[in-house]
Parts: structure tokens; C-alpha cells; sequence
């Protein structure tokens, strides 16, 4: 897993296996989350609020069957905070203030991040609570001289591109409620959260212009501001004697507003608006129903049966492109049904066997199908193997894409399909007792990804015979790799150790003569955590080493070319302590190595020359402080 930063809009996106994030799938309670112009896929996870969060569940693979489209690399569900032990009030409040490289004030650089949450258990059946947090990022500077800077020579104004930021910034403000009522066996959770973004670009180039003969340097900047609602509701219990049914349902809604303006830099307000519209908005009405254990009183066979049904309405101009004289709006609705049978031979063998039809109004029916077995040798040695598919549906840009003009003539494909996938994972716990006090969890996992029919830019004609540019159906990727898993626990030591040998190869169109070795690299994660009891302190630190990776970029020319990224290594540390029973510190750095630019090249080729770039992927070593207070009465 790889979190994949985008310093020019300021999102970070989840890879697995080397797949983006278009091919995760992330939940939040097992509902799929909206994004700017998908649902569950290629979400920025900047956007969560990682103070609500109780745990996280990763399933590895192509979960089609369990999970629908985009599931092709895995499944993350974000499982959020409901109610308390014991009745009563619980109010939680933190702060925290972290450095951005070497760039920290109190208002105008950094991160800063407040986050407060009441909880009230009424009593067992009822609780409920509310929170709101703030996420504050001045942006990364690197060099770059602010928002209000100017290079004035002579009484001119010199354009040394200098002017913003590295990294833009961006204020984002979250406001959540939730309620969690037990209706005798029956739970019924209601969560409504809203969610505000404002995303700031400034633009390097200042106009100079004079105005009554005063100089009046202006800038065309832009904003970004996001308004997102979500409706999740889940309600779930016995059906009949121990078959259990799980019901979801979810309306969300999110809209993204674009603004053009005139920035006078002297005067340090806005001039004039140029646009002021909404280039994004998305509605989504999406419902879930499972009912599993369908047969409790056979020890031979069991079954699982559900359906999911999501309709997605919206458009996005800038997706769409910038030259675009009409804005698509376009609706996807699937119908899906899902079916998964348990077969236990005997008592150390199960087999399970899955399949997911699909009907989409915008793409041909689909069926997804799964082959999972686990073998129990022991109580502590198990073997598991999973074989299964899921599908990439095409995003919105590659679907409606427009530009066209003079020289220009790019479009999207509105008859592209989804991508498929296939996986293969075996994998093999093994569970240790080392004396009194010990304990070494192992696992090794071997697994196989293949991705056809991916998409593409091709060169094709349009109807009046001129160069198009546009997608097609034409790719193909593939992924082999093995993995270990270490984890020792002694007294009040914590160690975690593990290793990744991925290879991946990428072909451009099957149909040519690509190079199919795999490119192998070499992941390693590490942690140590170790308590001191006596002054209620943990100390603990996170390696990730990330190998030469392959991979299809874009260069400048918008071409298509199959490129290598350098590694590189990312080190964490923190200590954290109780200053009191209700306030705690934790007191921590990030990047210790201070990994800020990383190197992509590509290979020559017959027709092409080897090129390198540079790709900003961190903000330098970091330093936090977070402060928080937890008060139950």
C-alpha cells in the first residue's frame, strides 16, 4: 500500500499492488464514499477525519463479488466510532500543530488541526453523539514566496515565477452526528456528516499593469470549494432464528464551486470575479442488502444472498474540458445481485464459491465471480486461498472528455467498458506462543493480478476524417509478487516486520510488441513500539522502504509512456504520554529522511528518447505536537 500525494490539487489517493487508487475500493461503516466524480474509487483520503475513526478492515484482491465495481486491487473499510462503554458523557477535544518541512506560524504556515466530539450513552440500547473538526494546511512553500509577493525592478514588475506555493493550500471543515439505538436483537446507526473544502491556487505570473499612473500588479488566481452531505443509515439483526440479515442505504450529495478572480496583490483583496459557477455536483442514492447464514442448521452448506443498487447523477466541467461548450450530465444506474455458498466437506475444509451480476444503464451486464478455501491444519496454522474478479468502471473524464478546437482535438469515449480484473492469493498464518509472555504471528502470501482491457489514449479519425485523440479498451497489466508478515509481542515490546517482492509489467496495446519481463522491486515495513509503564509513555517509529516501481505516465506532450520510478524510504517516530488521566501529548516527526522529490524516467524506444522528471511525492521532515483532553462524567 502506497499513499500517492498530488501537490497541484492537494489530494492524496490509496495504491495497492501498484494499482491507483481508481482500482480501491474504500467504505466508510460499508458504504461507499462519494468522490468528485465516482463512488467508493480514487477518493482522497486527506478528506477523512481520522479523530472519528474506530479502525480500519483491508481486504486484498479483486472483491467484485462482495463489493461490486472498482474493487480490482482491494477493499478498505473505514469503521467510525459509535457509542461508549459504560452510560454517560464522554467529551473528547484535540489540537494539533505540525510543521510543513521547515515552514511553521501560527496562522499563515504548517497544519493545524482542532477536532471535538461529545458522546452521550444514554443507556445500553442508546447513545449518540456529535463532532466537528478543522484541518488547516497553509501549503507547502519549498522556495516560492507566498500569495501576496511581488518582484518590482525599476518600477516594473518581473516575472520570476515565484509568486504561491510548492503545495497549495487548503482549509477543510468537517461536522458529523451520528445515533446508535438497539432495538432489542436489532441495530439501527444513523450517521449525517457535512463536509466543506476550500482549495486555493495562486498563479505564478503577475500582470503589471498601471492605473492612473500607479503601478497595480493583479494575479488570476483560483478557488475550489467543495460542499459535501452525506445520509448513511444501517440497520442490521437476526432474521429468522440465526440467519441475520444487513441493510445500508445512503443519499449523498456534493457539489464543487469554481471561482476565477483578480487578485490585487498590493492592496491584498480580490479585484474583480471573472467565473463564479459550479463545475462539479454529484448525487447518489445507494442501498445494500445481505442476509447471510441462510442455512444455520447444516454443517455441510450455507448461503449468503444480497443485492445493491446505486444511482449516480452528475457532471463535471472540468472533467469534461475547459473548452467545452455544452456540460454532460450523465446518470449510471446498476442493478446488482450477489450470491455466496459455503461448502464444508469436512470439519478443517471450507469452500466458498461467489458470483455478482451486474446490470448498468451505461455499460454491457457484467458477472463477477469468486473461488475462496481455507484449510485449518491446526488451531494456529491455516492455509487460505482466493481466486476472483471485479471490473474498473470508466471515469467520468475518460467517458466525456472534450476539447476541441483549432489545434486541438481530444474527446473521450462514451462506449468504453470496464476494465477486468483477476487475482489469485494464497496465503498461510501461522500463530506462536514464546514463553510466558511472547507471541510471533506470521503470514506469507503469494499473489497474481492480471488487468485486461484497460484504458488508454489511441489516435483514431472522427467523422470528418481529422486526427482524434481519444480511449479505447487496449491495455494490459500484470502483477506477481510475495509477501511476509512478522509480528513478535514481548512484555512491552511491540515489533512488526515485513517485506514485499512485487513485480509489475505494463503493456501500452497488447497488440505491439512490448517488453513483458516484469520489473521487480523489493518493499520492506518495519515498526517498534515499546511501553514504559511506570510514566504511562509509549515510544514507537514506522519504516517503509518502497522499491523501484513500473508504471504508464503521462508526459508533457500528454503522451503515453511505460516509466520507472527510484525508491525511496519513509521513516516515522512519536512518543506518546499521559500528562494527567485526562490529558495526553504525543510529540512526533514525520519523513525523518526528509524524502521530498522522487525521479520518474522512461526507456528509450525506437521512436523515442530516454526522459527523467521529478515528481514532488512530500513536504520534507515534519515535526507535530498534538494536545488532547478527554473528559467522562
Amino acid at each position: 500500500m502506497t499513499v500517492n500525494p498530488d501537490a497541484s490539487n492537494g489530494r492524496s489517493t490509496i495504491s495497492l499492488f501498484g494499482l491507483d487508487g481508481q482500482y480501491v475500493k474504500i467504505l466508510v461503516d460499508g458504504i461507499p464514499i462519494i468522490s468528485d466524480n465516482g463512488l467508493g474509487n480514487n477518493i482522497d483520503i486527506s478528506q477523512l477525519n481520522i479523530d472519528d475513526v474506530e479502525r480500519i478492515e483491508i481486504v486484498e484482491g479483486s472483491m467484485g463479488v462482495l463489493y461490486g465495481d472498482n474493487a480490482v486491487a482491494g477493499v478498505i473499510n473505514i469503521i467510525t466510532k459509535r457509542g461508549l462503554k459504560d452510560n454517560g458523557w464522554e467529551l473528547q477535544l484535540s489540537i494539533q500543530e505540525e510543521t510543513v518541512g521547515n515552514e511553521f506560524e501560527f496562522f499563515d504556515k504548517g497544519r493545524h488541526i482542532q477536532n471535538v466530539r461529545a458522546t452521550n450513552q444514554v443507556n445500553e440500547k442508546l447513545a449518540y453523539s456529535v463532532g466537528a473538526s478543522r484541518n488547516d494546511f497553509a501549503g507547502f512553500y519549498n522556495g516560492f514566496k507566498g500569495k501576496n509577493y511581488v518582484n518590482i525592478e525599476d518600477g516594473i514588475v518581473v516575472n520570476d515565477s515565484l509568486r504561491g506555493t510548492e503545495w497549495n493550500p487548503k482549509e477543510q471543515i468537517t461536522v458529523s452526528g451520528d445515533v446508535d439505538l438497539n432495538l432489542g436483537k436489532h441495530n439501527l446507526f444513523y450517521k449525517l456528516q457535512y463536509f466543506n473544502e476550500n482549495l486555493d491556487i495562486y498563479n505564478r505570473t503577475v500582470n503589471g499593469r498601471y492605473e492612473n499612473g500607479v503601478l497595480n500588479p493583479t494575479a488570476v488566481d483560483e478557488n475550489y470549494k467543495t460542499d459535501r452531505w452525506v445520509n448513511n443509515l444501517n440497520v442490521s439483526g437476526p432474521l429468522h432464528g440465526a440467519t441475520n440479515y444487513n441493510f445500508s442505504f445512503s443519499y449523498q450529495t456534493q457539489k464543487r464551486n469554481y471561482k476565477e478572480y483578480v487578485y490585487n496583490i498590493l492592496e491584498e483583496q480580490t479585484q474583480s470575479v471573472e467565473t463564479d459557477t459550479v463545475s462539479q455536483s454529484s448525487e447518489v442514492w445507494y442501498s445494500k442488502v445481505f442476509v447471510n447464514n441462510i442455512v444455520p442448521k447444516s454443517d455441510f452448506f450455507n448461503l449468503q444472498l444480497g443485492y445493491e443498487f446505486t444511482n449516480q447523477k452528475g457532471f463535471d466541467a472540468i472533467a469534461t474540458g475547459n473548452y467545452s461548450n455544452n456540460v454532460v450530465e450523465n446518470t449510471i444506474t446498476n442493478y446488482e445481485l450477489f450470491g455466496i455458498t459455503e461448502f464444508q466437506p469436512f470439519k478443517k475444509l471450507s469452500i466458498n464459491p461467489g458470483v455478482r451480476f451486474t446490470n448498468s444503464s451505461q455499460f454491457n451486464n457484467h458477472i463477477i465471480w469468486s473461488l475462496s478455501s481455507t484449510y485449518n491444519f491446526t488451531e494456529k496454522i491455516k492455509l487460505k486461498a482466493v481466486v476472483g474478479s471485479a471490473y474498473r468502471a470508466p471515469n467520468f473524464e475518460e467517458l466525456f472528455y472534450y476539447f476541441v478546437d483549432s489545434n486541438h482535438n481530444v474527446r473521450g469515449n462514451p462506449d468504453l467498458q470496464p476494465e477486468d480484473g483477476i487475482s489469485v492469493f494464497v496465503n498461510l498464518k501461522n500463530n506462536y506462543k514464546i514463553a510466558k509472555e511472547g507471541f510471533l504471528n506470521q503470514k506469507f502470501t503469494f499473489f497474481y493480478m492480471d488487468l485486461k482491457d484497460a484504458i488508454a489514449s489511441i489516435t483514431s479519425e472522427d467523422e470528418d476524417g481529422s486526427i482524434l485523440f481519444t480511449q479505447d479498451n487496449i491495455d494490459y497489466s500484470k502483477r506477481l509478487g510475495f509477501n511476509l508478515e512478522n509480528s513478535f509481542i514481548y512484555k512491552n515490546w511491540n515489533v512488526g516486520l515485513g517485506a514485499t517482492y512485487l513485480g509489475i509489467t505494463n503493456a501500452i496495446n497488447e497488440s505491439l510488441d512490448n517488453p513483458s519481463n516484469y520489473m521487480w522491486s523489493l518493499n520492506l515495513q518495519a515498526t517498534l513500539a515499546y511501553n514504559i509503564d511506570k510514566w504511562n509513555t509509549t515510544i514507537s517509529s514506522q519504516l517503509k522502504h518502497t522499491g523501484k516501481t513500473q508504471g504508464v505516465f503521462t508526459d508533457t506532450d500528454g503522451e503515453l509512456f511505460i516509466g520507472e520510478t527510484d525508491a525511496f524510504t519513509w521513516l516515522n517516530a512519536s512518543i506518546r504520554t499521559d500528562i494527567t488521566p485526562r490529558i495526553n501529548a504525543t510529540l512526533g516527526a514525520r519523513n525523518l529522511l526528509d524524502v521530498v522529490n522522487i525521479n520518474t524516467k522512461s526507456s528509450a524506444g525506437a521512436h523515442t528518447a530516454s526522459t527523467s522528471s521529478s515528481r514532488l511525492i512530500g513536504n520534507g521532515r515534519s515535526y507535530f505536537l498534538k494536545l488532547s483532553y478527554n473528559l467522562n462524567f
